[in-house]
């Protein structure tokens, strides 16, 4: 059984039994640990209660009374870093960095702190005066330093905050997701141990792990902040959290699904905050870029928007609502959920639970006299055919659908029920769209190309490419953003004859594949490697490459493992933002 810190300073001889019935006596009517009262009260000094809690706790000491790590050290974070997480690297032992923190309990903030530095960490206590020295020295002031007058309310709000280290750790989780770039957050139990992971970039990165101990009052903060039933752990559930983090409002959609270790809890990060995207920003290349303007400006059709969860579908349409937003237009959105207010727009979220539903939203909005109509998704005959009757009745309507290319919209819409003749009439034109990972500035290399990206994207013997390589500004992966890459289709009578004439799906993709109509995604995504922004491993990522005759590749070659997924893969849970 783990010996209490009395108990310790009392087998040491730092203090007297007296002392120490005095400091439990006020500790009833303080919101201090026992350590910090014992300091306060002149019983003991802060370096000996280290010591004790650093042999509670079975954690090395360091002692940094007049001494200063070397700059080799402390330059590996910034200064913002080391005083939000208060944990300064001293020393390496056995090839692992060891870091330096003034209180056990906060053992968990390594593991960000590993996330940063992506390599071993050794935790070790120090006196809490000698770390605020050594990090005032190092780094300068704390940034949000109160005044020197304010000690006494600072030591109240410590208190406070060692009330509650689940707020603590739940209000740093949100901090390091903003601060990270982060659109979701992933917390998953197993059998020992809960893990959280961020997804950055379309991509999960491990943030923490914690022992399976932290996993209950972790969900049960959540759901009450979520509105959900804390009871309930058979059933999935959905809410939302409204909180700050890193100076930012955010809106969370947060997810709870019942797994075989407990309940799974993804949270999607909206930013309320965020600027949008314009038009110009998305990364359309000039000819893409120009379809699409000349596509938006039509007075009547519908327009839709193709590609899988998670490819940044809301954020092109908001793009176009942001260049179409003028006093002469009347604009009407129905999202589910409504996830940036724009201003000068009438946006509409759906309800279900009352009947609510795209449909219902749409007929009413016809009554309204709008020039712009967006639907969020088209998931059902109903939505879409309502969607194209107010096309043909003088509506711009733009929509989304989840297909894996340009011409499957279409397939997808005769699925649903939809007559062709219906399409051939009202359909204008569809965008489709992936994210790939842009290559960190800061540290992409330019080297010789490998045969099988040659052989990709048709260049000659000795060409250059850039290749990711990993940094601090870019958390190591070599990748930091990402970029639209897109295809696009423009409907035109002979495609429209086709869909008149029979419907048939695989015709219709023929003749537009003929005809120059549709412009495959594979385009865009070469011309964005060939100009330095990603890489052939993003375009195997995100498109479809025919390599039954290729060469095998060098071992050791980045691409050498990739294999092209099915065009229509699913990059990420939740709603699409870029």
């Amino acid at each position: 059984m783990r010996k209490r810190l009395g108990e310790i300073l009392l087998e040491q001889g730092a203090i007297t039994e007296e002392q120490l019935r005095h400091a439990l006596a006020l500790q009833k009517n303080r919101s201090l640990p026992l350590g910090r009262i014992l300091v306060q009260e002149g019983a003991v000094d802060e370096t000996t209660v280290a010591r004790a809690l650093a042999a509670q706790a079975r954690l090395p000491f360091v002692n940094l009374e007049g001494r200063r790590p070397p700059e080799s050290l402390t330059g590996l974070i910034d200064g913002a870093v080391a005083w939000e997480l208060e944990a300064l690297p001293v020393a390496r032992k056995e090839g692992r960095l060891v870091v330096a923190l003034d209180d056990p309990a906060r053992v968990a903030a390594l593991d960000n702190l590993r996330f940063l530095l992506d390599e071993e960490l050794v935790p070790a206590l120090t006196s809490p005066g000698a770390l605020r020295r050594c990090l005032e020295e190092i780094y300068g002031p704390a940034p949000d330093q109160a005044a020197a007058g304010a000690a006494a309310g600072e030591d109240s709000q410590a208190g406070e905050r060692r009330e509650s280290p689940v707020v603590r750790l739940v209000q740093r989780m949100f901090d390091e997701a903003v601060q990270g770039r982060a659109s979701d957050i992933h917390i998953e139990p197993f059998a020992t141990r809960c893990r959280i992971r961020y997804r950055i970039d379309g991509t999960l990165h491990v943030a923490a792990e914690h022992p399976i101990d932290v996993y209950p009052p972790l969900m049960s903060h959540l759901k009450v902040s979520a509105g959900l039933d804390i009871a309930e752990k058979r059933k999935p559930q959905d809410g939302r959290i409204e909180t700050e983090a890193a100076g930012r409002s955010l809106d969370v959609r947060t997810s709870i699904l019942p797994t075989n270790h407990g309940e799974t809890c993804v949270m999607r990060l909206l930013d309320r905050e965020a600027n949008l995207i314009p038009l110009a920003d998305l990364g359309m290349n000039p000819a893409c870029l120009q379809w699409f303007e000349r596509i938006i400006e039509r007075p009547n059709g519908i327009f839709l928007v193709t590609g899988p969860t998670g490819s940044g579908k809301t954020t092109t349409l908001y793009a176009a609502l942001q260049t179409l937003n003028r006093a002469d237009k009347k604009i009407l959105t129905v999202e589910d959920p409504v996830e940036y207010r724009i201003k000068g727009i009438n946006q509409v979220q759906v309800n279900p639970q009352i009947g609510l539903g795209f449909a219902r939203v749409l007929r009413a909005f016809l009554r309204q006299a709008p020039n712009v109509v967006l639907v969020g998704e088209i998931r059902d005959r109903e939505t879409a055919e309502t969607a194209i009757q107010a096309s043909l009745t003088g509506h711009l309507v733009f929509s989304t659908v989840h297909t894996n290319d340009a011409p499957s919209a279409v397939t997808r819409l005769l699925d649903m029920g939809v007559p062709p003749f219906l399409i051939a009439t009202s359909l204008q034109g569809v965008l489709a769209q992936r994210l790939v990972r842009t290559l960190c500035p800061a540290c992409k290399a330019e080297e010789e190309a490998t045969r099988l990206e040659r052989r990709i994207l048709e260049l000659p013997e000795g060409a250059r490419l850039f290749h990711p390589r990993g940094c601090r500004e870019c958390t190591r992966t070599g990748y930091r953003g990402r970029v639209g890459v897109y295809e696009y289709l423009e409907m035109a009578e002979s495609l429209r004859e086709v869909l008149f004439r029979k419907g048939d799906p695989a015709e219709f993709r023929q003749r537009a594949a003929a005809s120059g109509l549709w412009v495959p995604l594979i385009e865009d995504v070469r011309g964005k490697v060939l100009a330095g922004l990603t890489t052939v491993q993003e375009l195997l990522r995100v498109t479809r490459v025919d390599r039954a005759e290729e060469p095998a590749e060098e071992e050791g070659s980045p691409v050498a493992a990739a294999a092209p997924p099915a065009a229509g893969a699913t990059e990420e849970p939740g709603k699409e933002q870029a």
